[in-house]
């Protein structure tokens, strides 16, 4: 089956290195799954987990650690046989009634297979008695392995590793030298791929030392600065700082270190050669950033002992599940299994593919191997850098803001990335990272119901980025390696052709035709293809052995496009955008075995039956897609193999009912939804005779929530319409519906606000775990130092801000945004010690009560928990109180009460209070929506239970404030600008005689008391703190 996914020429040499275990933190993918239903009665319905790329088994034995739900059946997939193969035979040991994991000798065979480069004897015979009863199919009883030809060759490989192992001692002892040689030469390589040839050199003269010593301290200097561990004692550094480079030195890492190794651990070999192809890899990174109490400091192999615990836990709570988990695995691609596998599926992760697949293509693919459960999720990674945010990248790789994403794709992104505050694991690091990892998680929407969709100037302009984007004739440079920017450049013609299907599956109709977008004349063919293909017509596949080869050194490893050229013109000019160039981007590379490894032998392609195109004039190469070189010359097309092509289109055809004219003779029916980034726009006919009166517009909207996916329109008169039902995938504002009923001539406008700045009616009423105030503990300020920032609250409020954009003139200046003057305003809230503040604009304003100390998140971070309540609301109550003669209603005068006590109004004094004015109304609806989306996340305070009215129409908010860090890295240092000489900071006045900062020179005032109130925001950013 052909991919979406642009060809990669590394995929021509399979000898290129896999990663046989992980290195980044496991976490448990069902964490944000919500299980539904009474346990005892569903003892057996079956959760199903997808781990596309699932590397090793940490994040399988880690979804075992939940308690829901009861059964598990978790998917498998990867590309690697050797991944699959090394994954069977752990699960293998780990599922032997005897194996104990608390037994220092079980544990240390299972440590030495999934770990450590050379093994003594007993762990050579153990893993022979392993692979020789997998090579008879003897698996573990809760696994399997579908397709027999993943089978086959999963059980060639165990055949392969039982015969490395069962080598003589001299013949062992030989490869073993060999290997441990190759390994030490791959530490040597590495700084000239990471950084520039000659860097090891460099260090190493710099260090007075040799090269392979450089090397070593190098790497374990960068494993200590990478992955931080906050507040340990020198001699506690000296210690891991000692294991790591004996670990990086001998590749392996033990508890006890007195057997003498005999053999080499074959699974971490090229199964062909028998080479080592790994770069330095430690079974230390996996493990970190470590939780409080996870790191053993009171034993001599700190590293070892801790990793050690902390993967027993994980294997002991497998073991405990294993008559309830299956495990399922599929050798295949991960793009191809998601169109080629027929399992829906309730949680799918695939956190580790983005950057050279494309984000467009993961969540096509993923959404559609999603189950029906309304909780379903799946999770997917992007790296962002310096000049790219979450949200930037997102909505530049999907080619449509976050709010027309739920109609181009079904789709919603849980993580609200317009916060950007999700780095608080990358401030453990002292050094600044290249590109931070942000997992994102997504969740299906509602369909639209009982309308038909209309293109729109804002959907038009989705559609023919996206067109132009999977069209790409030129690109301008390949994708950084480091960060998810740029991935677009794999998709293909394919890709864009699957997002239609699912759309317009979903929307009921075609509304947007390919042919009408300007898509370049050399797709003319591959999209013809395409077509006929989706359409059921006869296609063929065309098989065409390489006949030469281009060397090609580039790096990173070429994309793959193949061309057909005429021969002629392609010998005088390598021009390719003549009207007989056609560009194929979706075709397959087939490889055969050879001594020295698997070679690029056959390129496959489909065309169909009648493409009468092409002749002996015409060449088929495969060029360098981003440069246009030729790479690859295949043979003449009359000698090609050609044969009847029967795998099916594999998007599912079935379309979604559009609404149809009700049986009744008086209806009402949707004649056109537009749709902008903003809002909805109906016309809704009304088909009957005489008058029509009584226009109602009612919604689903559920307190606290203020929007909503579901409205009915309903008329008074005539009396036999029946009420017309509408959803929309992206929630509306419930109290912001324009309704205009148009008597003559019988039909209806709706004008719908989207909810841009509202939690989903989903957030609102979830079931999911919340944080529980009462359980948190206070936050403990400790100074910063060069060594130490996490646990300084200053840090955390200095890292919302990249570089240079924190300085006052910025912020005053009109072009700053509300994101970054809402952080300020945060920094002075959280650093400052008065108990209530007041933050709005004009006469909308939030009252904050700020329940001090300060507490720590479970993520580690410092929270303000606040007790919020909208200003606006009490001013209007406090009025109708002074002005009505009558007698005030009980709950006016309850809402008072509560007010004055919360607020200590009759002992309030102004030097208590913290004024804060928003720039912009944007940033007061920034702020608005952080409060109620915070109180969605946490179980209040038992004070704020006991004293505040919480939950259905409650203007009150149990919510908390933390630090909005930036998802982006910071490439400077963080430096004040040069403040306006003229005005002072607070009030903009601009007298004879101003005070500067005495700390910093830079920021002045007009009086001491404007620099008193400005202190709280100004200490964030002051040069000599």
């Amino acid at each position: 089956m052909i991919t979406t996914v642009k060809r990669e020429l590394i995929s021509s040499y399979c000898n290129a290195a896999y990663t046989p275990f992980g290195n980044t933190r496991i976490r448990n993918v069902l964490n944000d799954f919500y299980f539904e239903g009474n346990i005892s009665d569903v003892d057996d319905e079956v959760t199903k987990v997808l781990l596309l790329g699932c590397g090793d088994l940490r994040n399988t034995f880690q979804a075992t650690t939940s308690k829901n739900p009861p059964n598990l059946e978790i998917h498998l997939n990867d590309f690697h046989p050797p991944v699959l193969a090394r994954n069977i035979i752990i699960l293998k040991i780990v599922s032997a009634h005897d194996f104990n994991p608390d037994n220092d000798e079980d544990f240390g065979f299972l440590w030495d297979v999934w770990y450590n480069i050379d093994w003594p004897e007993k762990t050579r015979k153990r893993f022979l008695s392993i692979v020789k009863e997998l090579s008879n199919e003897k698996l573990p009883d809760n696994v399997s392995i579908p397709n027999n030809y993943h089978l086959d060759k999963l059980k060639s490989l165990w055949s392969n590793w039982h015969s490395v192992s069962s080598k003589n001692k001299t013949d062992s002892v030989s490869l073993l030298r060999k290997v441990w040689g190759q390994r030490n030469q791959c530490l040597l390589d590495l700084w000239d791929i990471v950084y520039y040839p000659g860097h090891l050199r460099d260090e190493a003269q710099l260090k007075n030392a040799d090269l392979f010593t450089a090397s070593l301290n190098e790497l374990a200097e960068q494993f200590l600065d990478r992955e931080y561990f906050i507040g340990l004692a020198p001699c506690v550094r000296k210690k891991i700082n000692d294991e790591v480079l004996e670990c990086y030195r001998n590749g392996s890492s033990r508890r006890q270190n007195n057997d003498q190794p005999v053999c080499v651990n074959p699974t971490l070999l090229n199964p062909k050669t028998h080479d080592w192809k790994i770069f330095c890899l430690t079974p230390f990174e996996g493990y970190l950033p470590m939780a409080k109490g996870e790191l053993i400091t009171s034993v001599e192999e700190i590293m070892t002992h801790s990793c050690s615990e902390i993967l027993k836990r994980l294997v002991s709570s497998y073991r405990s599940r294993i008559p309830t988990v299956k495990i399922v695995l599929h050798l295949e691609e991960a793009i191809k299994h998601c169109y080629s596998d027929a399992n829906k599926f309730d949680v799918i992760d695939c956190s580790d593919f983005v950057s050279r697949v494309g984000l467009a293509n993961l969540v096509v693919a993923c959404c559609r191997k999603l189950s029906d459960n309304p909780n379903a999720i799946f999770y997917t990674e992007i790296v962002t850098n310096s000049q790219h945010s979450t949200n930037t990248i997102v909505e530049t790789s999907l080619c449509a803001s976050l709010s027309m994403i739920p109609t181009i794709y079904g789709l919603r992104l849980a993580d609200h990335v317009e916060l950007r505050d999700s780095a608080v694991d990358y401030l453990r690091c002292k050094t600044l990272q290249s590109g931070r990892p942000v997992n994102l998680c997504w969740q299906k929407v509602p369909n639209f119901q009982n309308l038909k969709l209309v293109p729109s100037p804002d959907f038009n302009r989705c559609i023919t980025k996206l067109a132009k984007l999977c069209h790409l004739t030129t690109f301008s440079k390949p994708a950084s390696p480091t960060s998810s920017v740029g991935s677009e450049i794999y998709y293909t013609p394919l890709t864009f052709n699957y997002i239609l299907d699912s759309m317009n599956r979903r929307l009921g109709h075609d509304c947007w035709i390919p042919d009408l977008l300007d898509i370049a004349p050399q797709f003319i063919l591959a999209r013809k293809t395409l077509e006929h293909w989706k359409n059921g017509k006869k296609m063929m596949k065309l098989s065409a052995v390489i006949q030469s080869i281009v060397n090609s050194n580039e790096e990173p490893s070429p994309l793959l496009r193949l061309v057909f050229v005429r021969k002629a013109s392609f010998v005088l000019s390598r021009d390719l955008s003549g009207p007989d160039v056609h560009f194929i981007d979706n075709f397959e590379l087939e490889f055969n075995p050879t001594s020295k490894g698997i070679k690029l032998e056959t390129v496959s392609f489909l065309l169909v039956c009648d493409h009468g195109f092409f002749d002996e004039t015409y060449a088929a190469i495969v060029v360098n897609s981003i440069n246009g070189m030729p790479l690859l010359f295949l043979e003449p097309f009359k000698s090609m193999r050609v044969e009847e092509y029967l795998v099916p289109y594999p998007s599912d055809q079935s379309k979604s009912q559009l609404p149809l004219n009700p049986k009744e003779k008086m209806y009402m029916k949707v004649e056109s939804c537009i749709e902008s980034e903003k809002q909805y726009t109906l016309r809704i006919a009304i088909e009957c005779s005489g008058n029509v009166s009584g226009l109602k517009i009612s919604t689903n909207e559920q307190a606290p929530c203020e929007s909503c996916h579901e409205i009915t329109v309903s008329l008074t008169q005539p009396s036999e319409i029946k009420p017309l039902s509408l959803t929309f995938p992206f929630p509306i504002l419930a109290k912001n519906v324009q309704a205009t009923l148009h008597r003559k001539s019988r039909h209806a406008d709706l004008l719908l606000k989207k909810s841009l700045l509202e939690p989903w009616p989903c957030e609102f009423h979830t079931k999911n775990s919340k944080w529980i105030i009462d359980d948190l503990v206070p936050w403990e300020n400790i100074p910063h130092t060069a060594e130490d920032g996490f646990k300084n609250v200053e840090h955390h409020l200095s890292s919302q801000f990249v570089s240079k954009e924190i300085s006052f003139t910025r912020f005053r200046d009109s072009k700053s945004s509300a994101l970054d003057n809402l952080r300020l305003k945060l920094g002075a809230l959280m650093f400052g010690v008065v108990e209530f503040a007041s933050y709005g604009r004009n006469d909308d304003r939030y009252l904050l009560k700020l329940h001090r100390p300060l507490l720590t998140s479970p993520m580690g971070n410092p929270i303000l928990l606040i007790t919020a309540i909208d200003g606006n609301l009490t001013r209007k109550l406090e009025q109708e109180f002074c002005t009505t003669n009558s007698n005030v209603p009980k709950e006016v005068m309850d809402h008072l009460r509560i007010y004055e006590e919360v607020f200590q109004l009759s002992t309030l004094k102004l030097k208590d209070q913290l004024v804060l004015d928003a720039e912009t109304e944007e940033e007061f609806q920034l702020l608005r929506f952080l409060l109620r989306l915070n109180s969605t996340r946490i179980e209040p305070s038992k004070w704020q239970k006991k004293n505040i009215p919480l939950g259905g129409r409650s203007p009150w908010l149990a919510t908390f404030l933390s630090p909005l860090y930036q998802d982006s890295v910071s490439t400077e240092s963080i430096e004040d600008e040069p403040a306006d000489e003229k005005c002072c900071a607070v009030c903009k006045k601009t007298p004879e005689k101003l005070k500067r900062c005495s700390r910093c020179r830079s920021t002045v005032y007009c009086s001491v008391e404007c620099q008193h109130s400005h202190w709280p925001m100004h200490k964030l950013i002051c040069k000599k703190l």
